[in-house]
Order: C-alpha cells, then structure tokens, then sequence
C-alpha cells in the first residue's frame, strides 16, 4: 500500500527519521569532541558567525514563506533572503523571548519576540539547529551583568572620544539648576546639596530642589518615614501662578504611624504657594491596593495628620498588570485574524484603558496646577506611575517639553535623573532569572502611549513627529546606547557611562530634521486639556503593527507634507542662490563692458553688453566665449572656460520634480526595504528616494552617491543652508 494514503503516517515516519538523524549528528559531534554552540565564549570570538541556511521566514497573515539564511554574531539576528528581497537585522538586546516548537516535516519552528513588536516566526530545518539557535539566542538576549550590553562595545563610525577630559564628546548632562531658572522657580524654593554622596536617598539625584523653609533635619526625618527614602522634591514650578507639582514615594505609616519632620515638610510645600493654602495629594494606585500596603508597614497619609491636604486615587495599576496587558495587547496584534477577534483582544487586554487612566490622572494633574493648586504625587516606590504622570502633566502644562529638546529634559529629569529602573524594566541584564523577569513591565512604553495619545489630539502643539517617540523607545530597549543604562543616577556614573558608551541624544540630533512635525505651530498653544474620553483613546498602529507590510499607508498625509515642505525649502535657497549668482554675473560683465570702452578690450572682440535680461536669459550666458584673463587685466575671447559662465551643474544643481513617495518600497541604491516608520529621502538633485546610508548630507545638500560622484569634480552645488522638516 503506497505511504500517500496515509498522509499522517508519512509525516510521523519522516520527524522520526529527522530526529534519528539529529541524535546521531549530536552523538557524532559528543565522540568527536566538537564543542556544542552554546559553550562558546562568545567574549573570547568577537567576530563568530553563527550561520543556518535554508531558513524559512513565515508571513504570519498569508502564511507564505521567504527561504533564506538566518546569521548569529555577538551583537545582532540577521536573515537575509535567498533572493536578496528582505533583510532583517535585530540586536541582541531588542529581543525580549524565544520560543521554538516541535519538529514537523515542514521544520522546527522558532519565534522571535522583540521588544519593538517585531515577531520573527522561522521554520529550521533541522532540530540540531534549532536547538542550538534557541540556546545561543537567549543567552545572547539575556546578559547577566550589565556590562555585557552591546552598548560597551559599540562604537559609532568616526566617533572620537575626549578621555582626557573625562567625558565622551557628545555627552551633556542634564542641569538640574538650568532647568529650574528655565522654570523661574521663586525663592520659597531652594536647591541644596542634601544628597551630595548619595548618603541619604541612591535614586535621587545629588541636587535636590526643596521649599526654603524646610531645614536639613526636616528632610532627614521626612526621608526616614518614606519607601526607599525618596522624600518630597519639587520637580515643576508653574510660573504663571507659583503652583508645583512634588514628587515623593508612599509613606511608612502602617496603621498609625506618622512622622513630624514629614508633616512640616508637606506644610511648607504648601505655603510656598501664596495663591493657594490647599495641597492636592495624589496617590496614583488604586485605593484597595494602597490599603493592602498598609498590612506591610507602607500605605498613604492620614489626612488628620496634614492641614490643608485633599486626597486623590487614580486606578492605575501596578507593573505586573501591565506586563500582562501588553503581552494581551502583543498577542491581539500577531495572532487575531478577523476585525471582530482583533477588537475583542484589544479590549480584554485592558491596555486602551491603562492608558486612559494615566492620561486621566495627568489632566487632573495639569488641571490643578493651572488653577494654582499645588500637588504632591506617588505611588508605591515613587518611580513608576509617578514618573508617567507628572511627566505627561507637564508636557500638558508647558510648551517646552513639547519640543525635542524639552522632551529630552523632561525624560532626563522625570525618568533618569529620578531613578526610574530603567535596567529592570526594560530587560537590559539580569539573565534569564525568574526575579529579573517579574522587573520587566512597559512602564516607559506606555508614557510614550500617551504622549502619543496628546499629540493626536493636538497635532500642531508638538514640534516632534511620533517617528522620534517610536526611536526613543526602541533605543530604551536596544542596550546600543548607554543613557538609559542603569536604574539612577549613581548606577551610572558608577558605571562610568559618559567615557565608556555613546548618547543617544547625539545619535538623535545628527537625524534630527527626520522628526520634524511639519504642522508644528509654536507659540499657539500653552496650556492643553486632554479629551479622556473612552472614543478619544486610539490604538497606536504605528508602534505596535509597524512590521506588519500593508496595515500602515505607504503615504500619509504628514509624510507627504514633509517632503513637500522639504522640497520647497530647497528650491527657494537655489533660487536665492541662481539670483546672487546672477547679480555677480551682472556685476562683472559691467566691469567687463567699462574696460572694452575704455580700450582695454582684447584684439578686436565685440563689446558685450552689461545689460543681462531676466532669469530665462541666463542659460545663454555660459554659451558666451569672453572671459576675463587674470594675468593681463583684460578679456580673452579664445578663453572658453569662463569662471563667469554660469554652467550647467549650476542650473541642474537641484531636481525641479521629486519622485512620489507613492509605491516606494525599496531604496534605490542598496534595495534596502522601508519599514512602516523609516522616513525615505530624496537626493535633491536627482529627485530619486534612498535610505540614509545610500546619501551623503552635509549642511547644504543631500546627494545620492552618483550625483555626489558627478559634481564632485566640478563646481560645488549652488545651494545655500537649509533648515527642512
């Protein structure tokens, strides 16, 4: 009877024999003294290259397969397929989880999680293979110590480092003091040195901005009755009417426990608001969980203890409900096929509602403060939803962190200076330990959320483009960089990060007109008020879906206002430039036509007029053969190489008519594929898209490496500076 009838029966005989002959290749390999994947030291070969071939890359939604070969270095995943259409490169730190299935007659399937929402899903050929890549790649994703973190090692292209001065050349440290002059912070307030070593709080930075009544016994006493010591600061002073946002952990209270020092300090942060004698306390966790705390010695303040203060909770929950969440969220996205399965996972996952929640918490934030209310804010440890809701209440609050480098400060001050765990929660170290994986939780994901959530619905209030918060959180997980290395300030100065590692604000700034928002209008809006109603909460597609090809348009709106504008901006500086250039045109053939009256004309050429007509004109006047010679001090007519003329790489210098972004799907150059999110550049002057890295920028153009290679020799572009989106 042929096999064929029994199609099952088949593909059992043909795992068995796989397997059979995967044991034997293990067993052969154990005799032969080969060393299994997994034991290399991969400190100790920099340059191993891991290399499985005949790889296939399943399209989860067509179920269509790409052959290729898939590459392990030290630092990224790589699949390149046989055919060249598709090249994915993934470092090791974005890659949150591996999985890999039994073995099928089609393959072992492996999938890939990255923390950026890509899902690789890889059908091996043998189980060997398989086995050692699931191996290799969890242990290259999960470094124990922080100092195995790619970004140690990296090293960007041309980078030079000042280490006799201590500090890398593109590092800048935030100034705490800079930010609060910036602010106006008033003299009820004082900065002061009372964690100059770290001695009394190690997650709060040295300098710390304090009412200016409160003494140093005060603070101590207040730090001895707060989690982790973290005692009230200011970190906003709304100058319009001395109102302030404080930030501080939850109090040690128990059930009847209190402190005086803590108290005093309370009362003094509200008196240095003469406007207003009420204080706002916000406790950002949900009031039974803040009454489960009060069993473990923790909780919130007794309100008979304070004068003056309002109590509010706000229903967000902790970093492992959040956890959960977004890996609903991650799973409704990959694997819900049709629109009612898809919404259905959406809503259960309970993300949308997160969201919505701290968005709610941080108008009642900005809310208060524009109505002279001051307000002090925590949640458990002070350094997870408190660090998500001032820091959007400010953004709401003041225009300047709705900039790019406003946000930067914000995220400087907010997250890193006040000692957000930014190397738990984003799986920097730790390996694969049960105790580093209960850290993990998309706590700066989900700001990122809600910043985005703002910015749709005040598009024009913001000077960046939600490309720049998509780059910031992929770089917060990548370990490339080291500036959100560690979980505080003193982590990394121990770390000596600033001479060891590079800044990703550097790397941000030299791409800095790819975030750009074009409908950016400043100066128009001051204070914003969310709309936190449950229809103004949007699933954020580009973060969460941008891998997959076909769900985001391939021309929005904003990207062809981008280019547009661009486009624009380059013609009016080479019309500016063509124009001077005219003028000294005109200038020299006046000089040119006073010496011919004079007699200085050489052997009986014809005077040429001074009188150049409007700009059509022009294109005749490098056809002219009078040229002035130097050396003589007069014209020669058999000079046909005129530095007068105004020649054709003068004229072509920049593209009338760009190509559509429209269909663009590949640069042209290297064939490299866009993603959702990748912004596609024109060369100005052949009008053709590229990648980055196929263009060659400086402060007056953006060429293509032809046209770069075909003007090089000549005479340099006629283009003036341009400031595009």
């Amino acid at each position: 009877m042929a096999y064929s009838t029994f199609p099952a029966y088949t593909e059992d005989i043909t795992v068995a024999g796989a397997l059979l002959a995967d044991r034997i290749g293990r067993l052969f390999e154990s005799v032969a003294g080969k060393a299994p994947l997994k034991r290399i030291d991969l400190e100790s070969l920099p340059n191993l290259t891991i290399k499985v071939e005949k790889v296939q890359l399943i399209d989860r939604f067509t179920n269509r397969s790409l052959v290729g070969t898939l590459y392990v270095t030290t630092t990224h995943v790589i699949f390149i397929a046989d055919d060249h259409s598709k090249e994915i490169w993934v470092l090791h730190g974005l890659i949150g989880s591996v999985e890999r299935g039994s073995m099928t007659a089609a393959g072992c399937p492996l999938t890939i999680t990255c923390k950026n929402f890509l899902i690789l899903s890889l059908k091996i050929a043998r189980d060997r293979d398989c086995q050692d890549l699931l191996e290799t790649l969890q242990m290259c994703s999960r470094p124990v110590n922080v100092e195995e973190v790619f970004a140690f090692s990296y090293v960007r292209p041309g980078a030079e480092k000042d280490l006799s001065a201590g500090t890398s050349s593109e590092w800048t440290a935030i100034d705490l003091d800079a930010e609060f002059r910036r602010q106006g912070v008033d003299n009820k307030w004082k900065m002061v040195d009372f964690n100059g070593e770290y001695q009394y709080c190690d997650t709060y930075p040295r300098r710390l901005m304090v009412p200016s009544a409160a003494s140093t016994q005060t603070l101590i006493g207040s730090c001895q009755f707060r989690s982790r010591a973290r005692l009230p600061v200011l970190t906003y002073w709304h100058r319009a009417n001395s109102a302030a946002i404080c930030r501080c952990a939850q109090p040690l209270t128990g059930f009847s426990a209190r402190c005086v020092e803590d108290e005093q300090l309370m009362d003094h942060i509200a008196k240095a608001n003469a406007h207003c004698g009420v204080l706002h306390l916000v406790d950002t966790r949900p009031r039974v969980n803040a009454m489960v705390n009060k069993v473990q010695g923790k909780g919130f303040e007794d309100e008979r203890n304070y004068t003056n203060m309002r109590f509010h909770f706000f229903d967000i929950d902790n970093i492992h409900v959040m956890r959960g969440s977004l890996q609903k969220l991650v799973d409704a996205c990959h694997r819900m096929r049709t629109v009612t399965e898809f919404w259905k996972g959406v809503e259960s996952s309970g993300w949308l509602r997160h969201v919505r929640e701290v968005l709610k918490c941080a108008g009642f934030l900005s809310d208060s403060v524009a109505r002279g209310i001051s307000c002090v804010v925590h949640c458990s440890d002070g350094w997870d939803r408190t660090a998500q809701t001032i820091s959007v209440a400010q953004l709401l609050l003041d225009p300047y962190f709705r900039t790019i480098d406003g946000f930067r400060t914000l995220v400087e001050k907010d997250w890193l200076a006040f000692g957000h765990k930014f190397l738990d929660r984003c799986g920097h170290a730790g390996g694969a330990s049960e105790e580093a994986s209960k850290e993990f939780s998309p706590v700066f994901t989900q700001f990122l959320d809600v910043v985005w959530q703002v910015m749709c619905q005040y598009p024009r209030a913001f000077e960046f483009h939600e490309r720049f918060l998509i780059e910031v959180h992929d770089h917060s997980h990548s370990g490339q960089f080291g500036t959100f290395l560690g979980n505080c300030d003193k982590d990394r100065m121990d770390l000596r990060l600033t001479t060891r590692t590079e800044c990703l604000w550097a790397h941000l700034d030299r791409k800095r007109d790819d975030y750009l928002n074009p409908t950016y209008q400043p100066g128009k809006f001051s204070v914003l008020v969310p709309d936190t109603r449950a229809q103004a909460i949007h699933f954020w597609r580009s973060m969460y879906n941008r891998f997959d090809d076909g769900i985001i348009p391939r021309e929005s709106i904003d990207q062809v206002a981008i280019v547009t504008l661009e486009h624009v901006g380059v013609l009016e500086a080479h019309h500016t430039a063509l124009q001077a250039r005219i003028a000294e045109l005109k200038a020299a053939m006046g000089r040119r036509a006073s010496l011919a009256d004079s007699g200085h004309s050489s052997g009986g050429g014809g005077v040429i007029s001074s009188a150049v007509g409007d700009n059509n004109q022009t294109a005749t006047l490098g056809k002219s053969s009078s040229c002035w010679d130097a050396e003589s001090g007069v014209y020669d007519t058999t000079n046909s190489n005129s530095l007068l003329m105004l020649d054709e790489p003068e004229l072509s210098a920049v593209a009338v008519r760009w190509r559509s972004l429209r269909g663009v799907v590949d640069c042209q150059a290297c064939a490299a594929h866009f993603g959702a999110t990748d912004r596609r550049l024109h060369c100005y002057r052949c009008g053709s898209i590229f990648c980055r890295r196929c263009l060659e920028t400086n402060a007056d153009a953006r060429l293509c490496k032809n046209c770069a290679d075909e003007i090089r020799p000549t005479s340099p572009l006629v283009t003036s500076t341009v400031v595009v989106p």
